[in-house]
């Protein structure tokens, strides 16, 4: 019993009478029968004394004598009712019993406590259970937006739509910017998986181009190493007939030789015959001479043989004979000299010939030793050759090889493209247990940014394209992709042609559209490699020197190669919408559109926001 009651009891136990006392108290007898009670009693047990008085204990909340055995304790009546609860203890001269019961407060404060227990929020509740009753209301909510989450989850559902009342809590926007990064990284993912799966098939069938051609090129190769080994063969057999040849040039060389010395010597003869015959033809002439000598004296004898007569007739026919003998001996020595004379022109000839006989074979000795010295050198060439051919057939051996283990690789990489649609199609297939929302732009965050950025894209085109009527940039300055690196700054920084410019134009057009809402990060231009000329002012703060420190706090005029930096300014998509993880850690979504200056296409404007 509580302390009220103990002291209520004390006094009941010590005058026999039931007090008006808050605490409801009764009285049973031996028997276990009412009989009495104090208006507290009556008021909670909300009866009339006549229709309990002289009852059994059962009549209050059917209570049952069986209980009471024990000297003192408590007893809760069946049924949903905790208000019900009776405290009792014996007298102390065995004569009955003396029962409590909850005051109405307490019974009140236990019946909205079993119904906040059951997660009934009653209307009114009592003050001392207030708060409570608010941090199980809140608790109920949270609960219901978990099953919520829970439910969309299990069923892979991320098309988060949440009624107003849970909209409103303050855990839904963390929850409701979670979903919103995780569809999109998903859809992301589907889209990348789809990319991937076109061009699976495109990969596959290079690597099998890749795999004939690498076979045909071991064959090929194959055909060539044999066909190097044969020309070395041959170019052995080359050098070893050229050696050959070289002697029986050696050979023809020194038959040359003693050709020559033999036609020198066969020149010398003829000259001698010829130096002979002239002295024949003296000779000749001094027959010829003595004949005609002769021929005038027969003449002479004969005309004095004729003056003589008869005398003279005798001597007249010795000297007739004389002067034939003369006259044959002058006819033959003519013909001697004809004869000495065509000799004399043979010999002449022949001594001719025999000196062009030599100069022939002096100079076929030349060619043969030139023809012997070019020999070597092929010789020479042949071995060099024979040296090449064995590195290039060794050079064939190992491209060979490694062809064969290209083709090896080829087709591992064939197998691996094969893997590799498997593994596409197992990826959508994951992916594809999600359920997304049809359109990102459904959530009225993105669509606002979408149209935001567009709007600024197109005054950036127009302010660009303004400068470039006014000569203020040239169009090959303007689209410039070279870029000079700031030295000392880490990370690294660097100037263009354009820059300057960017710097005067800009921050009019992207300051706006960054201070527009509190859940933008940045709104800024992006070249297709992903330059940024002029960051936010907000990202533009003086360079402390600290990498960590500017890497937050000075962003412009750097290069951002990672996915979403390098996509930005490179398409031409009326808008890309990315979400990723910033270098900063930060997730974050971003949104780009084209920037075009003209009808050429110059960047693009990004804007990065959360959805928090």
């Amino acid at each position: 019993m509580t302390a009220i009651e103990d002291r209520h009891a004390d006094s009941v136990a010590s005058e026999g009478v039931l007090p008006d006392a808050p605490v409801g108290l009764v009285r049973l007898d031996a028997a276990a029968r009412v009989v009495a009670a104090n208006r507290a009693a009556w008021d909670l047990l909300a009866v009339s004394p006549d229709a309990v008085l002289g009852q059994p204990c059962e009549s209050l909340w059917g209570l049952p004598a069986a209980v009471l055995d024990d000297e003192e304790g408590s007893w809760c009546a069946p049924g949903n009712d905790p208000a019900r609860r009776i405290r009792y203890q014996a007298d102390r001269d065995g004569e009955g019993w003396l029962l409590s019961l909850p005051h109405p407060e307490t019974a009140a404060l236990l019946r909205d406590a079993a119904r906040l227990a059951h997660g009934e929020i009653p209307p009114a509740v009592i003050p001392p259970l207030r708060d409570l009753a608010q941090r199980l209301a809140d608790a109920t909510a949270e609960r219901a937006l978990l099953e919520r989450i829970g439910a969309l989850l299990g069923g892979c559902d991320l098309d988060l739509a949440l009624p107003d009342a849970q909209a409103a809590h303050p855990l839904s926007r963390q929850i409701a910017a979670g979903f919103g990064n995780l569809a999109e990284a998903i859809r992301q993912a589907v889209a990348l998986s789809v990319q991937v799966a076109s061009e699976v098939p495109h990969l596959v069938g290079d690597n099998d181009e890749l795999l004939t051609q690498s076979q045909a090129q071991v064959t090929a190769l194959d055909t060539v190493l044999d066909i190097t080994r044969r020309l070395l063969q041959g170019l052995k057999g080359a050098g070893e007939e050229l050696q050959a040849v070289i002697a029986v040039a050696a050979s023809a060389d020194a038959s040359a030789r003693q050709g020559v010395a033999a036609a020198r010597q066969l020149g010398d003869a003829m000259r001698e015959v010829e130096r002979r015959s002239a002295r024949a033809g003296d000779v000749i002439e001094v027959i010829d001479a003595v004949a005609f000598q002769t021929n005038i004296l027969s003449i002479n004898a004969s005309i004095e043989a004729a003056r003589a007569g008869p005398a003279g007739r005798g001597f007249a026919v010795v000297a007739t004979e004389i002067r034939r003998l003369a006259e044959q001996a002058a006819t033959a020595a003519r013909d001697v000299r004809v004869i000495l004379d065509e000799s004399g022109r043979a010999l002449t000839e022949s001594a001719a010939s025999a000196e062009a006989t030599g100069e022939v074979l002096v100079g076929i000795g030349d060619l043969l030793a030139r023809a012997s010295q070019a020999m070597e050198s092929v010789v020479e060439r042949v071995s060099a050759q024979d040296q090449e051919v064995i590195a290039i057939d060794a050079a064939v051996d190992r491209v060979a090889a490694l062809s064969r283990s290209n083709l090896e690789h080829a087709d591992q990489v064939a197998a691996r493209g094969t893997a590799l649609a498997q593994g596409t199609d197992t990826l959508r297939d994951c992916v594809g247990l999600f359920r997304l929302p049809a359109d990102p732009l459904g959530h009225r965050r993105h669509a606002r940014v979408r149209d935001l950025a567009q709007d600024a894209a197109v005054r950036i085109g127009e302010a660009l394209a303004l400068a470039l009527d006014h000569g203020r940039i040239d169009e090959d300055a303007l689209f410039s992709r070279d870029y000079a690196p700031i030295p000392g700054i880490e990370p690294a920084k660097f100037t263009t042609a354009f820059d300057a410019l960017c710097d005067e134009l800009l921050p009019p057009l992207q300051e706006p559209v960054a201070a527009r809402h509190p859940w933008i990060v940045f709104a800024i231009c992006a070249n297709p490699d992903g330059y940024v000329p002029t960051h936010n002012l907000r990202f533009s703060q003086p360079l402390t020197g600290d990498r960590a420190k500017d890497l937050v706090g000075n962003r412009t005029k750097r290069l951002f190669a990672d996915r979403v930096g390098r996509s930005v300014g490179a398409h031409t998509d009326p808008y890309r919408l990315q979400v990723y993880r910033r270098d900063t850690g930060q997730i974050m979504f971003d949104l780009s559109v084209p920037v075009f200056v003209g009808d050429r296409h110059w960047g693009g404007f990004r804007v990065g926001y959360t959805l928090e």
